[in-house]
C-alpha cells in the first residue's frame, strides 16, 4: 500500500500473512475507516485427521522394503506403490510407515478403494475435504480435484490408499504439495504411477524365518521361533505359503485356544497338484478361514455368513442386531469376536459406534459358505432393508418434518439419534450402503420398499446434495413405482428425482420428468401434483431462459392452488415468479409477488420459505435504489436460510451486489468470496467462477 509520507515523499508500507492456511474471509489492511462484515458462523477448528488404520500389533521384518520407502523419500519421492497378492501385507506395511512419519505430517487420511461404493475419486475427495475443514465438498469431479490440490499445495498431508485398482482411479488423490506423502496399496503394479514420479515397490511373501516369528508371536509364544521342541510352526507357515494374512489369522485361533494342540494345520489330499504360488496363496488364505470359522460358535458363524452376502460395505451393531435378530449388546460383542479373529477389520472415523468392514477375501469366503438357504438370505436382507428404510423415516421426521408421508405413512419408531445433526450423521454413515441395497431390493422384486426407501432418504439428497447419487436412486425408485402401478407414488418419484436432475444441470431430462408428472396429474384430477409439477418446470424454464414460458407455468400453478386451497403452493410459486420478473429486470412487479409469497408463507409458519422470499424481496429493493433497505432485509434473511448452500451462496450474492451499490467494496469481496466457495461446493462451477471474477475485479 502506497502513499505520501509525512514530507510528501512516497512511502510503502507492506502488509503480509504468512505461514498459514485461512477457512474464512481475511481482510487485511494498513488502516480500517468502516464497518467489517462477514456471514461466518463460529466454529470450533476442525480436529487434524488422523485417519491412518491403527498400526499391526505384531509386524515383523520388511526392514528391506522399509529402508527403500526411506531412501525414496530422502531422494524427493513423495509417491509409492506397494504391490502384491492378497494377505500379503501391503497395507499393514504401509500403514506401519506412515506412523513413523507422523511428526511431519499436518493430516493423515485414509481411503478404501477395495469396495465398489467408494471408488469414485470424487466420493473420497468429498470425505477427505471435509476432514480438512471444508463444510461443503464440491460436488463434482473436477471442481473437487481442484480444491483438494489448492489445499494440499502447502500442507504436508500423508495419504493411504487403500485397494487401488488403476492408475485413473488413484491420479485425483494425489496431494499436491511436495512436503505431502502418498501410499497405495493394489494388487496390481499400477507401473503407469512411474510416470508421475512412484516408486513401484513389489512386496513378496515372508522368509520362512520371519513367518515363523510372525506366526508365534501371534500365537502368545514368541519362543517357539526357535524351540525345536514345538514341532509343526515351520509346516503351517508353509502351508500359509508365508503370507501374513493367514499367519495372523491362524496365530490368533491357536492363542483363542491354549488348551488345543498348537501349530496343526489341513495338509494337501496325497495326489493333488502342486499349486503356484497364486493359487497356494489363495488356498491358504480359504485353509486359514475355513478353520478360524469352525472354531467359532454358533451365533458368531451366522453373523460372519450373514455379512459375507449383504450389500452393507460398513456395519455396526445396530445392523448386526437388526440383521441376525439378536439383541443389540450380543451383536457388538460377536463383532469383537470377529474382529479379534481378524474376520473384521476396524473402520476409522468419527462414528461414535465402532463400524467394522470385510476385506474381499474374507467376503469372499463367508460367501462361498453353504452354511444358509436361500429363503434364509432374502429374510436377512429384508431385514437390512426394513432395517435401513427405518431409520430414513425416523431421519425425515427430524430433519423434513413438513415432508408428504404418502409413501412412508404409519408410526415411526425411535432411532438411534434424537436431533437432526445426529439424523444427518446416521443418513451420512449408510450413504455408500443405499444404492448396494436398492439394486439387491430390485434384483428381490421389493418395488413398495424402494420406494419407500428413495422418499424416505429425502433429507440426505436435499441437504448433503450427492447428486449422482441422488440421481441414480431416483432411476431404480421411478421403475420400481411404474412396476407397482401406483401413480401417486411414481408421480413423487419422478418430482423428487426432477429436482435433482435440475439441480445438477441436467435441465432437459428434468422437464420430461415434470411433464409426465403433469399429465399424470391431470389424468387423475390431482391439482396439488399437477400444480407441483408447473412449478418445477417453470424453475426449469428460468433456468434455461425461456421467461415468457416460465411466467404461464407459474401463473397457472398459482390460479390451480388458489383453487384448490393450497396456499403454500401459491406462496411457493409467487417466489419463483418472482425470480422471473427480476430476470425481465422489473424489480416493481417482482416486489410485489415476493412481499405477498413472504407475507402467505411466514403467517403458514414456513419460517424458510419465507426468508426465501424475503431474500428476494431485499435483492428488488437494493435495484431499485433502496440499498440500505435492502441490505437489511437480506441480512434477515441470511439468518434463516443458511442450511441451504445454494441459497445461502445467492443472498450473499445479492447482498454483496448491494454493497458494492454503496461503495463498500471490501464487504462486496467478502460477500461474493464466500458465495462462490458455496457455488463451488456444489459443483456449480459457472457460479463460483463468475462470483471470483468479481472479486477480483474490485
Amino acid at each position: 500500500m502506497n502513499g505520501p509520507g509525512p514530507n510528501g515523499a512516497s512511502t510503502a508500507t507492506t502488509n503480509a500473512i504468512a505461514g498459514g492456511m485461512f477457512m474464512a474471509p481475511v481482510v487485511q489492511a494498513r488502516e480500517v475507516t468502516g464497518g467489517i462484515h462477514h456471514h461466518f458462523a463460529s466454529h470450533p477448528p476442525p480436529a487434524t485427521p488422523r485417519q491412518l488404520p491403527r498400526p499391526a500389533a505384531h509386524f515383523t521384518d520388511r526392514d528391506t522394503e522399509r529402508a527403500a520407502l526411506d531412501a525414496a523419500r530422502a531422494t524427493g519421492t513423495s509417491m509409492t506403490v506397494l504391490s502384491g497378492i492378497t494377505g500379503v501385507g501391503t497395507s499393514a506395511l504401509a500403514a506401519q510407515w506412515l506412523h513413523a512419519q507422523t511428526p511431519s505430517a499436518d493430516a493423515q487420511l485414509y481411503a478404501d478403494l477395495a469396495h465398489t461404493a467408494g471408488r469414485r475419486p470424487e466420493a473420497v475427495l468429498q470425505r477427505w475435504l471435509r476432514a480438512l475443514g471444508v463444510g461443503r465438498a464440491p460436488a463434482r469431479k473436477a471442481e473437487a480435484v481442484g480444491l483438494w490440490r489448492s489445499l494440499t499445495a502447502d500442507r504436508a498431508v500423508h495419504v493411504l490408499i487403500d485397494g487401488a485398482v488403476d492408475a485413473e482411479q488413484v491420479r485425483p488423490l494425489i496431494p499436491s504439495g511436495p512436503r505431502s506423502l502418498t501410499v497405495i496399496t493394489s494388487r496390481k503394479l499400477l507401473w503407469e504411477l512411474a510416470a508421475d514420479g512412484a516408486l513401484v515397490l513389489p512386496v513378496n511373501p515372508l522368509s520362512r524365518q520371519d513367518a515363523v516369528r510372525l506366526l508365534c508371536a501371534v500365537a502368545g509364544k514368541p519362543q517357539a521361533a526357535d524351540d525345536a521342541s514345538l514341532p509343526g510352526a515351520e509346516a503351517v507357515a508353509e502351508a500359509c505359503a508365508h503370507l501374513p494374512l493367514p499367519l495372523v489369522i491362524t496365530g490368533a485361533r491357536v492363542r483363542a485356544r491354549p488348551g488345543r494342540r498348537p501349530f496343526t494345520f489341513p495338509a494337501r489330499t496325497a495326489g493333488s497338484p502342486p499349486r503356484l504360488p497364486q493359487e497356494h496363496a489363495r488356498m491358504a488364505i480359504t485353509d486359514a478361514l475355513t478353520a478360524s470359522y469352525a472354531d467359532l460358535e454358533p451365533d458368531a458363524q451366522r453373523l460372519y455368513w450373514t455379512l459375507g452376502f449383504l450389500p452393507a460395505r460398513t456395519v455396526d451393531a445396530d445392523l448386526a442386531a437388526a440383521v441376525c435378530e439378536m439383541p443389540p449388546a450380543v451383536a457388538d460383542w460377536l463383532l469383537q469376536v470377529l474382529f479379534e479373529e481378524r474376520l473384521l477389520d476396524f473402520v476409522p472415523g468419527d462414528s461414535p459406534e465402532p463400524r467394522y468392514r470385510m476385506n474381499d477375501a474374507v467376503r469372499d469366503h463367508a460367501k462361498a459358505l453353504d452354511a444358509d438357504t436361500e429363503q434364509e438370505r432374502e429374510a436377512a436382507l429384508r431385514r437390512l432393508c426394513d432395517w435401513m428404510l427405518a431409520g430414513a423415516r425416523h431421519a425425515q421426521r427430524l430433519v423434513t418434518s413438513a415432508q408428504a408421508t404418502l409413501l412412508n405413512p404409519g408410526p415411526v419408531t425411535a432411532g438411534p439419534f434424537e436431533d437432526k445433526a445426529a439424523a444427518l450423521a446416521w443418513l451420512d454413515g449408510q450413504e455408500e450402503d443405499l444404492l448396494p441395497a436398492l439394486q439387491a431390493a430390485e434384483s428381490a422384486g421389493w418395488d413398495d420398499l424402494i420406494v419407500g426407501m428413495v422418499d424416505a432418504w429425502w433429507p440426505h439428497f436435499l441437504h448433503r446434495h450427492p447428486y449422482e447419487l441422488w440421481i441414480d436412486a431416483h432411476v431404480i425408485g421411478v421403475a420400481a413405482a411404474r412396476r407397482t402401478g401406483n401413480a401417486a407414488a411414481l408421480r413423487q418419484m419422478l418430482a423428487s428425482g426432477a429436482i435433482g436432475l435440475s439441480a445438477r444441470g441436467h435441465i432437459t431430462r428434468a422437464v420430461q420428468w415434470y411433464e409426465e408428472v403433469l399429465q399424470a396429474a391431470r389424468a387423475a384430477g390431482d391439482t396439488r401434483d399437477e400444480g407441483q409439477a408447473l412449478l418445477g418446470l417453470g424453475a426449469c424454464h428460468l433456468e434455461s431462459g425461456q421467461l415468457d414460458r416460465a411466467r404461464q407455468r407459474l401463473e397457472t400453478a398459482m390460479s390451480l392452488w388458489e383453487a384448490c386451497g393450497y396456499p403454500r403452493g401459491v406462496g411457493l410459486a409467487e417466489i419463483t415468479l418472482g425470480e422471473v420478473y427480476l430476470a425481465e429486470a422489473n424489480p416493481t412487479a417482482a416486489r410485489e409477488h415476493l412481499a405477498s409469497a413472504q407475507s402467505r408463507l411466514t403467517e403458514l409458519g414456513e419460517a424458510y420459505e419465507g426468508a426465501r422470499a424475503l431474500a428476494l424481496h431485499g435483492h428488488a429493493r437494493a435495484r431499485s435504489g433502496e440499498t440500505a433497505e435492502g441490505i437489511a432485509e437480506l441480512q434477515m434473511a441470511l439468518e434463516t436460510i443458511t442450511g441451504s448452500p445454494r441459497w445461502h451462496a445467492r443472498a450473499l450474492e445479492w447482498l454483496g451486489e448491494a454493497h458494492r451499490h454503496r461503495g463498500d467494496t471490501a464487504t462486496a469481496r467478502t460477500c461474493w468470496s464466500e458465495a462462490a466457495d458455496l457455488h463451488e461446493s456444489l459443483g456449480r462451477s459457472t457460479d463460483a467462477a463468475r462470483l471470483r471474477a468479481l472479486v477480483v475485479g474490485q
